[in-house]
Order: structure tokens, then sequence, then C-alpha cells
């Protein structure tokens, strides 16, 4: 028979001894609850992958409306080139009486409509007025058609000179010149030159070139 003090070292032993027990109890019950759980998530996975997905998308505030509201640009038409406006012949030279022949007389400058500044340079050449020194005359006509100067030009050396082609040459082949000024001119102003080689009895010149131009100050 044990002594009551055998017993009481006897408890301890059987006291420890039963968490070791409810341990291997428990452990076998813990791994099954463990693969039930993840037979439960495969089973919810896949039910989710053959249902219909929910997709929520986050917006930042202000974005989606600034996007919609923002117009995208639309390119400016290009804008298609204007014509350069064409110059309006001046009208400024009545009917010429008695048309000169390029032959007989050609006119250098100023040419036709051209825009020139004081004085006026005028230049040519005449295939006969070397004889007897008979030149030119240089008339200004205004639109009022009135004549406003008359000049009596003489031929000039021909020398070291070259005349312009389709020019009649011959012993008497002269250039000549001459500079004009008018005065009263505010702004520029249209007149006809006048060259011509002689008059009629009526006193209507005669082998005429007529030049309109622009008179600027």
């Amino acid at each position: 028979m044990r002594s009551p003090r055998n017993a009481n070292r006897s408890r301890p032993l059987l006291t420890s001894m039963f968490p070791v027990f409810r341990l291997k109890l428990l452990r076998p019950l813990s791994l099954l609850a463990f693969a039930v759980l993840l037979m439960a998530l495969a089973l919810s996975c896949g039910e989710g992958s053959n249902g219909p997905s929910v997709v929520i998308i986050l917006a930042t505030p202000g974005s989606s409306e600034q996007a919609l509201s923002t117009p995208t640009p639309t390119p400016a038409p290009s804008a298609s080139p204007s014509p350069s406006p064409k110059l309006t012949p001046l009208q400024v030279c009545a009917s010429n009486p008695d048309p000169a022949s390029p032959g007989e007389l050609q006119l250098d400058s100023p040419s036709a409509d051209q825009k020139v500044s004081l004085p006026v340079e005028v230049r040519g050449w005449g295939a006969n007025i070397g004889k007897a020194e008979s030149g030119v005359a240089i008339a200004i006509v205004n639109e009022k058609q009135e004549i406003l100067q008359v000049l009596n030009v003489p031929p000039q050396p021909r020398a070291y000179r070259v005349p312009p082609q389709g020019l009649a040459i011959s012993d008497f082949t002269r250039p000549f010149a001459a500079d004009i000024l008018l005065s009263g001119l505010s702004g520029p102003t249209p007149f006809c030159l006048w060259v011509y080689l002689e008059t009629n009895g009526e006193g209507v010149p005669q082998q005429v070139i007529q030049i309109p131009f622009l008179a600027a100050p």
C-alpha cells in the first residue's frame, strides 16, 4: 500500500501527461479543419471564375469630367493666299495721232506705267535725228490733256554708245536724253510723256511715242 506521500507525488505526473494527450488528440482535428477550409476556398474561387465578374473603377474626382469636358482642338483652316492686285494701266494718254515705228524712234526710259522720282530721266534713240541736228521734241501732258512742258532736245554723240535692237542704223543715228523737272506735286501724279520727231502744218505731232508714267515728288 502506497503511502500518502507517494500518492501526492503521482498527481503531478498525471497532470503533466494530460496536456500531451490533449495536443495529440487536437492535432488531427486541426489538420482536418484546415483541409476543409482549403476546399471551401477552392469551391468559392471556382464559382467566382464561372460567374460574372465585377469590375470596380476608382475614378479620381474631377478626372473623368475634365476629360469629357475638354474639347479636341480643331486645326484652323489654312488661309488661301489672296491674289496680288493687278495694276490698272494709266489712262492719262490720249489717242496717238501718228505712232512712230521701232525702226525710226525708240524710248529706253521711262517705261509704261513706271513710277519715277524727280527729275524724270528720259532716254532714247532716233534713227535719223542726227541729220541737221534735228533731235526730238519732248512734251509732258497731264490728265486734263493740258500741255505742261515742251522741250526741243538735241541729239547726243553716238561714240561709245550701243543703239537698241530694231532701230534702223544710219550715219545719223543718235541717242537723246533729258531730265525733266515737275513742280507742285503733293504725291504720285500721272502724266503722259510725248516724244516725237516733227509736227505737220497744223501743228499736230508726227512720229510719236506715248508713255504714261507716275511722277513722285
